[in-house]
């Protein structure tokens, strides 16, 4: 029989035993009925799942549901259907479904919707992407869901591939210094004045064209350790490193031309020659014990450590010679190997530019002159753009 609820313009009259269904359906405890009185007296129900947040982590999806007691991992069952619903059973929750209902979704949460027995709870999440996998874990306070996705895990790779190779930061390395002034050119010119000049144009082209943050191992005629070097572009979060230096050979006055080395053992007479006289700054150091002689297998040991940046290192010295080799008339004598100690250590691709020989005359002559040295600044900053190009653009425009 119906009967109908009835509004006297204060009050409203309810049916008592269709009302007390409603109560049991719904789990609410009731706390005292008094047909006598007309009244019934309910207490309000104790939730123990009582909301829900979503949050979007760089690896996946995080849904956190609040609870007011640890449900442990053997009353939980949780499966996805083809619709895309995410469904989780908890035997012996009470939810409360307004405030799930009023939770805020964030995609690939779409929606949430709630469903009470007797004896469970059901909470099922609408996923507008595809997932992969999911995990549950529990806590005190919380069921957490970890949501993981293949577009997830490709974005965190890409994510790493962008960080390695985001050029935010370049050491130049101006060769000698102080009390150690390098090779000495006809007229006197020394290596030092050399390499810090043509440091300090190739540092301004960087800054005003690319953007990217320039740090200096000496950027005035100091004396640098060359161990301090390396550990300084380590320390500093360098992206590449670039060694700028002067060649001589006193005894071959003939011999001209610029070169690139990188860090290997020395294949040939000339590189080993030039590694020796790089090296012979050591000699100059308060600390020089410190230094191991890099013999064969030691070099291929830190060779080794540096694995990771060669084929880089290679593409850049190839591109500075190149690119020198547009702008000077001087022969290209390529890219060579050899151990240096100032690249030693070095965890970034790193170089050493021979920018020519002070001990040749029309070299050194060139050499001295302030327009010739932009030039080579020049070059090698077309370098770094080619650089640029190839590792860190492609990654950008995956965005």
């Amino acid at each position: 029989m119906y009967v109908p609820v009835i509004y006297d313009g204060n009050d409203f009259y309810i049916p008592v035993t269709p009302f007390l269904d409603i109560l049991n359906k719904s789990g609410l405890p009731i706390a005292l009925v008094d047909s006598s009185e007309k009244f019934i007296l309910t207490t309000a129900p104790l939730y123990n799942v009582n909301g829900l947040s979503v949050k979007n982590k760089v690896n996946g999806t995080i849904i956190e549901i609040n609870t007011s007691k640890r449900f442990t991992k053997d009353v939980l069952a949780a499966s996805i259907t083809r619709g895309g619903w995410l469904n989780l059973t908890i035997a012996g929750a009470l939810v409360d479904s307004l405030n799930m209902a009023e939770s805020i979704m964030i995609k690939p949460v779409v929606r949430v919707r709630t469903i009470q027995s007797e004896e469970s709870a059901q909470i099922s999440f609408l996923l507008k992407s595809k997932v992969d996998d999911f995990e549950i874990e529990t806590d005190d306070d919380h069921i957490s869901i970890f949501l993981r996705t293949k577009m997830a895990e490709n974005a965190d790779k890409i994510k790493e591939m962008r960080r390695r190779w985001l050029l935010d930061t370049i050491v130049i390395d101006a060769g000698h210094g102080g009390k150690d002034a390098g090779a000495v050119g006809r007229g006197g010119l020394q290596e030092k004045t050399v390499t810090l000049d043509i440091a300090k144009k190739l540092g301004k082209l960087i800054q005003a064209n690319m953007g990217i943050k320039v740090i200096y191992t000496r950027d005035e005629d100091v004396f640098v350790p060359l161990w301090k070097r390396t550990k300084f572009a380590n320390d500093s979060g360098g992206m590449i490193f670039i060694s700028i230096h002067a060649n001589s050979v006193p005894g071959s006055p003939s011999v001209r031309g610029f070169e690139t080395f990188l860090l290997r053992p020395g294949k040939t007479k000339d590189a080993i020659e030039v590694a020796s006289r790089e090296n012979a700054v050591i000699a100059l150091e308060e600390l020089y014990h410190n230094y191991e002689k890099l013999s064969n297998d030691k070099l291929i040991i830190a060779t080794m450590a540096q694995s990771n940046f060669m084929k880089e290192s290679e593409f850049l010295a190839a591109e500075i010679q190149r690119e020198l080799d547009k702008v000077l008339t001087s022969p290209n004598r390529g890219v060579k190997q050899s151990g240096f100690h100032v690249l030693v250590g070095a965890t970034m691709p790193n170089v050493l530019i021979e920018a020519g020989f002070l001990s040749n005359k029309n070299e050194s002559k060139l050499l001295g002159q302030s327009r010739y040295r932009q030039k080579i600044a020049q070059a090698i900053f077309s370098a770094l753009v080619n650089f640029k190009d190839k590792y860190e653009n492609p990654l950008i425009g995956d965005n």
